[in-house]
């Protein structure tokens, strides 16, 4: 979303450069001269339909309505752009202070590829995206799970510390930080410093009644719903997006799904005020006759029994703009007082919720406990993963690639080819129970691209933590993934579907 919201594609087309989007969505959006419109899903807007006749257009193969073979198109062709790229471009997610990690988040492993295959990787990061320690990663990397995609932790967590070593045998040779203000200063010292706390998982513009009808596009910026009518008039001032303030019913629903509880109704309230003081906004609407009524209860009674011969007779000012091609809905039942006056019971009154329990503790603790591998298998099935007490024979007869600290496995037919492996076996540092997690690590020589082109993983793990907190206590400092199932996409109508850049199969074998 960085990368959208400064328009590099652009700028680097006027330089001469090729730009490619590698995410499924974003690729789709790139075809098709379009924009994303949403933060999470950028193809939210567009059908199978649609991304066939665009696949077909652009020679990705014969046309099909099939999901599976569309991510499987696209597949193929972004696999060649990987090979031969000469730099990678990421956003970041979070950014460590304590050690200097930049930490990137998704479920297909474009990310990892595009900054692992080229020699170099830039990373464009918004400075709102620093974190103290890597002791707080995990609440962040639960937090945006679950509130984007409904998962404990997304497929991979790539936690990169710098270029390739000495005995790295893959990675970049040289990585960039651009860190980007564009606003966000101005902002943090402003009324609405609170929605640099977004960590863009999206989940407000899922329960927005104004996004779900008008879509992403209709707000004319690369931040959509909700935290797009605070942030886009932020950061590019109230006279030019002060508007998309009104682009809410205020109902609350964004503040009430937030994972870090930015309080959006209140700050569109603020921005409504500010446009209106600043002119940004000129409403027609006799809101002054509406304040003087609302706060007087006899002259609010006469006015409501007056409204229907008043809508009649006097001009709408909608009636020039909406109302000019839409018809208001008639209202159906008898108005509310009267109701009330039929049916309220004397003395009635609001229940109420009985006081929390000040001892009631407000964070619920990780519920492991017995065997951690059967936690973990249990999770990991789940997942996709097929955990096994050997790597199966047919397996084994496929053309392999095998990390240089595997023990045996001298039977295999191997390959140094990483890209032509069918089979990639590699070691994990440990496995995770409470989320059936694999963290694997680029030391004693290992690839990194081993565990993410071939289109099988074969993970050997023998230690077990129980929470994603122990793993990242004991978690080695070199550029390590953390591995939570098989590379998955939903961008095609929200249809699940592994494979998309990363392994289709992952196997693991206690050791």
């Amino acid at each position: 979303m960085a990368t959208e919201e400064i328009h590099l594609n652009h700028h680097l087309e006027e330089a001469g450069f090729e730009p490619v989007e590698t995410d499924l969505g974003e690729f789709v959006v790139q075809i098709d001269d379009d924009t994303p419109s949403h933060i999470v899903t950028p193809i939210i807007h567009k059908d199978r339909k649609e991304i066939a006749r665009s696949f077909e257009r652009e020679g990705l193969g014969p046309y099909t309505e099939v999901p599976e073979e569309l991510v499987m198109q696209a597949r193929e062709r972004l696999r060649a752009n990987f090979q031969e790229a000469k730099v990678g471009i990421s956003g970041v997610n979070f950014a460590v202070a304590s050690t200097g990690r930049i930490v990137l988040v998704e479920n297909e492993g474009n990310n990892r590829l595009s900054t692992t295959a080229p020699d170099v990787h830039i990373a464009l990061m918004g400075i709102e995206k620093m974190i103290p320690t890597e002791g707080d990663l995990p609440l962040f990397l639960k937090l945006l799970a679950s509130s984007a995609t409904g998962q404990h932790l997304t497929t991979y967590v790539h936690l990169i510390t710098g270029p390739r070593q000495t005995d790295d045998v893959d990675g970049p040779r040289e990585v960039h930080l651009v860190l980007l203000d564009n606003g966000r200063s101005k902002v943090l010292e402003g009324q609405y410093r609170d929605v640099l706390r977004c960590i863009r998982c999206g989940a407000c513009l899922n329960v927005c009644p104004v996004y779900r009808q008008a879509s992403g596009h209709a707000y004319g910026h690369v931040y959509p719903g909700p935290i797009g009518a605070v942030l886009a008039p932020a950061l590019e001032g109230v006279e030019r997006f002060g508007h998309l303030a009104k682009a809410s019913t205020l109902c609350g629903a964004c503040e009430e799904v937030c994972p870090v509880k930015i309080p959006l109704p209140e700050m569109l309230l603020k921005l409504r005020d500010e446009s209106k003081r600043v002119g940004a906004v000129q409403d027609p609407a006799p809101w002054g006759v509406y304040a003087a009524g609302a706060i007087h209860p006899t002259v609010w009674r006469i006015g409501l029994k007056m409204l229907p011969i008043a809508s009649k007779l006097l001009p709408h000012p909608m009636k020039a703009g909406w109302l000019e091609f839409k018809e208001l809905p008639e209202r159906q039942g008898r108005d509310f007082r009267t109701w009330w006056q039929n049916h309220a019971s004397p003395g009635f009154a609001p229940s109420r919720c009985p006081d929390q329990n000040a001892d009631t503790p407000l964070v619920a603790k990780s519920a492991i406990s017995g065997d951690l591998w059967e936690t973990f298998t249990e999770r990991a099935k789940g997942l996709g993963v097929n955990v096994e007490a050997a790597v199966p024979d047919d397996i084994l007869q496929k053309l392999c690639y095998v990390d240089p600290d595997v023990p045996g496995y001298d039977e295999v037919r191997r390959t140094d080819d990483v890209w032509a492996a069918e089979v990639g076996i590699t070691m994990a540092d440990m496995a995770v129970a409470e989320t059936g997690s694999l963290v694997v690590s680029a030391k004693n020589g290992r690839a990194r691209l081993a565990s993410l082109a071939p289109p099988v993983h074969v993970v050997i793990v023998g230690e077990i933590v129980a929470t994603v907190e122990d793993a990242f206590a004991k978690m080695d400092q070199r550029t390590s993934v953390v591995v939570t199932g098989t590379s998955r996409t939903a961008d095609i109508e929200g249809i699940l579907i592994r494979g998309v850049h990363g392994p289709k199969q992952v196997i693991v074998v206690r050791n």
